[in-house]
């Protein structure tokens, strides 16, 4: 039987078996491929993408009363598609493209830690459905590129709320005890171990140089500089002890495996790969490369086979695991772990620069569990008072 043949023999197996979404949209992306040559009306259009976003532009604008904050949507599509993803003409943008961009306005578009508020995210998001749908109306991408854009929901009776998601605990020392054994004192592995032991800001943490790190003392400095300024600059400048084995492994780090770089202000960056300081985006996708159970030893919670999992097979793609975790959520759940164990609001405020008011708003999210445990020895106490009459004995 010839090549073709099997082709076909197996085509025919695959539609009589339930086949998924993506397998039919990859037949029909097949077929529409093997006619452009016949019909070149059916094949795409490969522009810049730099003029189709101002027509884009002029267009959206066009309809709209409040250009200002249009313009200002815009800017962040425009950011990041030329500058973040790198685009040079429509046929370079993937789905993947479509996917990080929730993950990019949602976190990395912003200079503070805070994510997007929810309502915003979504008419972002809207925003750049719209524009996938243009490209796709005017044939500069295939119709299932649509689908790659994720709207969020927003429960507007309970008002915006928070993003909930946080690393929890036991997988932070599943990866920390991983990285330990397979990746000492490389720079991922310091970079883990910081966001874990005191939960910084990814601008502090990306900011500081080697002379901020003092082994004598076991301390990490946070000092504002004029090219990494801390986020409230001299308010947040503060001390930050560095227990266990971390300063022996950031001294080992720094004998061993730093590259001898500086960056282009002539400093020492503590965080480097060899080619400068490292960025923000760097140490986000370190964080959710490091935060997939099973690439630290664990088994997958989501029943997903590792072989076959886009998101354990690639490291950029590895935000798409639902366990893995961004800098900000390390940020949480080390907050919320610490509030848990009693460590009080100031204590908290002293070593991650984050107010009571903001702890009790974006970072500190116990569950229900968490919560009562927290309260159950003040009652145990108060029930001790002979003289009340609302004890729980």
């Amino acid at each position: 039987m010839s090549s073709r043949s099997n082709d076909v023999e197996l085509l025919k197996e695959r539609l009589s078996d339930n086949p998924t979404e993506e397998f039919i949209e990859a037949i029909a992306s097949s077929v529409v491929s093997e006619m452009a040559d016949s019909f070149p009306e059916l094949s795409l259009k490969v522009r810049p993408v730099s003029e189709v976003l101002k027509e884009f532009r002029a267009k959206k604008l066009d309809k709209v009363k409040s250009e200002q904050q249009y313009n200002r949507k815009l800017d962040y599509l425009k950011t990041y598609l030329l500058d973040e993803v790198g685009l040079g003409t429509t046929e370079d943008l993937t789905s993947e493209d479509i996917e990080r961009y929730y993950q990019w306005r949602k976190y990395d578009s912003l200079s503070r830690d805070e994510p997007l508020a929810k309502t915003t995210l979504k008419d972002d998001m809207y925003l750049f459905r719209e524009f996938i749908r243009y490209l796709i109306e005017h044939r500069m991408a295939p119709v299932r590129f649509e689908k790659s854009v994720k709207i969020p929901k927003v429960d507007y009776p309970a008002g915006e709320g928070v993003d909930e998601k946080q690393l929890d605990p036991k997988l932070a020392k599943a990866s920390l005890e991983y990285l330990r054994k397979f990746e000492y004192a490389d720079v991922e592995h310091i970079s883990m171990e910081l966001m874990c032991q005191s939960a910084p800001r990814r601008g502090g943490l990306i900011g500081r140089d080697v002379p901020d790190f003092v082994y004598d003392e076991g301390i990490l400095k946070y000092e504002t500089q004029e090219t990494t300024p801390l986020k409230n600059d001299e308010a947040s400048e503060r001390e930050v002890s560095l227990y266990g084995d971390v300063s022996e492994i950031i001294k080992d780090y720094l004998n061993h495996q730093r590259p001898p770089v500086t960056d282009k202000d002539g400093r020492e960056p503590l965080l480097t790969k060899g080619y400068g300081r490292m960025s923000s985006s760097t140490l986000k996708k370190i964080a959710y490369k490091w935060t997939r159970p099973c690439a630290v030893g664990l088994e997958c919670p989501h029943d997903r086979d590792p072989e076959e999992c886009e998101a354990a097979q690639k490291n950029n793609s590895a935000f798409k695991c639902p366990s893995s975790r961004a800098p900000h959520h390390i940020r949480t759940g080390y907050i919320t772990d610490q509030k848990n164990r009693g460590v009080s609001s100031d204590a908290i405020d002293q070593r991650c620069d984050v107010s009571p008011r903001v702890q009790d708003l974006w970072y500190d999210l116990p569950d229900s569990a968490e919560e009562r445990e927290r309260y159950e020895d003040e009652f145990r106490d108060a029930d001790d008072d002979p003289d009340s009459g609302f004890n729980h004995s």
